[in-house]
């Protein structure tokens, strides 16, 4: 397992890391190979600093792709040591990555999707919508928004609802999903009792739905067990890892309740 890191560890250099929000960042990265590769959904596992400790990496979702500068861009949120020293990057630092990690989303063309995301959850569905030609988005905040104008760009529909009021509707965002099997397949990412939700409703209308997990994970690589998850295949349960089986999954397959 070693051996596999060796051969997707690289050296990027920062481009930007600017705050976006309240607690919230956006770090841009020169790494063309990774741009090259990176696929919607993917992550990536970020050393944050160049001493020991914090010694493990932290796993952050890609949020956009660009291949012709060679550059991607990951948004994550300040929840604890390894987030806060990532703020410390300034332009022009190395920053070792590990990636592009994981499986990301299926794109099936010809379908009618909509992407539903949470929180930081918005983060790794947007270069998603942009790959999708017919694709509405329905995002839900606390209150302080981010990237609506990029996901106004990318969708045909947006809605947004935050808790206060303060943008769109008040309330939560599966609150707005009034008539889902208008769409063939709904792909979400957010606070597990979002995705649950999201989850019992297309059941019920029999649309296809995939989920993006977030996790804590030790190597980010399958070598350990930190990332399991429970994950039903027929008529049995047994335990997957997020980092390498994941971390996207057909909704059917979760046990939001483990």
């Amino acid at each position: 397992m070693v051996g596999v890191e060796k051969t997707m560890q690289h050296v990027g250099k920062v481009l930007q890391n600017i705050g976006i929000c309240e607690n919230v960042y956006e770090i841009l990265i020169e790494c063309p190979k990774i741009a090259e590769e990176s696929k919607p959904g993917q992550f990536l596992h970020i050393k944050v600093n160049k001493g020991i400790d914090p010694l493990l990496r932290r796993p952050i979702s890609i949020s956009r792709i660009n291949r012709d500068e060679g550059s991607i861009s990951l948004i994550y949120q300040v929840i604890g040591k390894g987030t806060k020293e990532m703020t410390g990057f300034r332009q022009g630092d190395d920053i070792d990555i590990i990636g592009p990690l994981g499986n990301g989303f299926s794109i099936f063309t010809g379908s009618k999707c909509a992407v539903v995301g949470g929180g930081i959850g918005i983060a790794p569905l947007l270069e998603l919508a942009s790959c999708i030609s017919d694709c509405d988005a329905y995002l839900g905040f606390k209150c302080s928004t981010f990237k609506l104008g990029e996901y106004k760009a990318a969708c045909r529909e947006l809605h947004i609802a935050t808790e206060d009021g303060s943008v769109g509707s008040m309330g939560y965002v599966t609150d707005l999903i009034k008539n889902i099997n208008r769409y063939d397949i709904i792909y979400t990412c957010g606070p597990k009792p979002m995705m649950k939700k999201v989850k019992e409703l297309c059941e019920k209308s029999s649309v296809k739905c995939f989920v993006s997990l977030e996790e804590r994970m030790g190597c980010g690589v399958g070598a350990c067990l930190v990332c399991a998850c429970r994950i039903k295949e027929g008529d049995t349960w047994h335990y997957k890892k997020v980092c390498a089986d994941g971390p996207v999954f057909e909704a059917g397959e979760v046990d939001f309740d483990d």
